[in-house]
C-alpha cells in the first residue's frame, strides 16, 4: 500500500486544474489521491476525469458545506477516509513540484529514524498568473516545533498548510484546532503533530502557494475575521499550549489578549488568566482579574 495520501479539500474551481495537473505530473506515483467536494457550485469531476484517470484516487461529493462553518471540519471529514501512514493537505489552488512525492520517499528512512511526524517543504508564493511573488527557503534542516511556532508567530518565517506532510496516527491523536477561517489551525497542527520531535525541513522540492484575491490569504475581505481568529489563537496558546513556551512569552500574550478584548470587544475567555494561578503569580492574576472586570463592565 502507498504510504502517502494527498488530500485536496475542493471548493474553488478557478485554479483547480493546475493543482490536479501538478499532482498527476509526479515523478513518483506511490501515493493515493483523495478529493473532497465541499458542496461547491462548480463540478470538478470533468477536470479530475480528464487528468487523473490513471491515478489511484477517491472522490467524495459531499452535500453539506462544512468549510463555510470551519475549514478544519472539511479537512477532517476527508481524512476520516485515508488509510496511508502519512498525508498532505493540498489547497485546491496550490501546486506541488513534480519531485514532491519523490523527495518525501528519498528522505523517508531519515524521517523514520528520527521518529519525526511533521515534514515541511520549501515553498513559494505565486499570483493568479503563476508569477513568482516570493521564494522562501530557510537555513535549517530540522527545527524544534516550539521554535518554528515562535518564528511564525513573530513573522520571521512564512508557512501555510500545503507544504506539510503529517503522520496520520499522530494527527488522529490531536486533530485540528477549530479556529475561524482555520487561521492558525495549521500552525497549531505543526506544533502538536510534531509530538515533541523536530520538524524535518526539505528544500529540494517546492510547493507553490497561490496568493490571490480569491484566497483567504490574499483577500482583504476577511481581515476582521482574521483578527478575531488571531485573538482566539492567543487564548488557545495560553490555555492549551503554554507548556511549550516561556513565562515571558505567555505573559505578553495574555496582556495582548486582554487589550484586544477591551479595545475591540472580542470575547474574553476567563480561563486565560488562570495561567497565573497555575504558576503562583498571584499579583499578576489579581491585576488581570481587575482588567477582566473592566472588560465585563465596558461590554456588558
Amino acid at each position: 500500500m502507498n504510504k502517502l495520501a494527498i488530500v485536496i479539500p475542493y471548493y474553488k474551481i478557478d485554479f483547480f486544474e493546475d493543482t490536479i495537473k501538478s499532482v498527476v505530473a509526479q515523478s513518483n506515483k506511490n501515493f493515493t489521491l483523495y478529493i473532497g467536494n465541499d458542496a461547491s457550485p462548480d463540478n470538478p469531476l470533468p477536470i479530475i476525469e480528464k487528468y487523473a484517470s490513471d491515478l489511484s484516487y477517491f472522490y467524495f461529493d459531499y452535500t453539506e458545506n462544512l468549510g463555510g462553518k470551519n475549514l478544519a471540519l472539511q479537512w477532517e471529514r476527508i481524512l476520516d477516509n485515508i488509510q496511508e501512514e502519512w498525508f498532505q493537505i493540498l489547497g485546491d489552488d496550490d501546486i506541488i513540484a513534480e519531485n514532491f512525492v519523490e523527495e518525501f520517499y528519498n528522505n523517508l528512512s531519515q524521517i523514520e529514524e528520527k521518529k519525526a511526524s511533521v515534514v515541511k517543504f520549501s515553498h513559494q508564493w505565486i499570483d493568479e498568473d503563476d508569477q513568482l511573488i516570493k521564494d522562501f527557503e530557510y537555513p535549517f534542516t530540522e527545527i524544534a516545533p516550539q521554535d518554528f511556532f515562535l518564528k511564525k508567530y513573530h513573522d520571521e518565517i512564512k508557512s501555510s498548510l500545503s507544504e506539510n506532510i503529517f503522520k496520520t496516527t499522530i494527527y488522529r491523536k490531536y486533530k485540528f484546532e477549530k479556529i475561524p477561517l482555520a487561521w492558525g489551525s495549521d500552525d497549531f497542527a505543526i506544533l502538536a503533530f510534531a509530538n515533541n520531535r523536530n520538524i524535518i525541513y526539505l528544500k529540494n522540492a517546492k510547493v507553490q502557494v497561490r496568493i490571490s484575491t480569491k484566497s483567504i490569504s490574499g483577500s482583504n475581505e476577511y481581515n476582521r475575521l482574521k483578527d478575531q481568529a488571531l485573538h482566539q489563537m492567543k487564548a488557545i496558546i495560553i490555555t492549551k499550549y503554554s507548556n511549550f513556551f516561556s513565562f515571558d512569552f505567555i505573559n505578553k500574550t495574555i496582556q495582548q489578549y486582554i487589550s484586544q478584548s477591551y479595545q475591540k470587544g472580542d470575547r474574553f475567555y476567563y480561563p486565560v488568566i488562570f495561567y497565573y494561578l497555575k504558576h503562583f503569580k498571584i499579583i499578576n492574576f489579581l491585576k488581570a482579574l481587575k482588567k477582566a472586570y473592566y472588560i465585563y463592565k465596558k461590554h456588558a
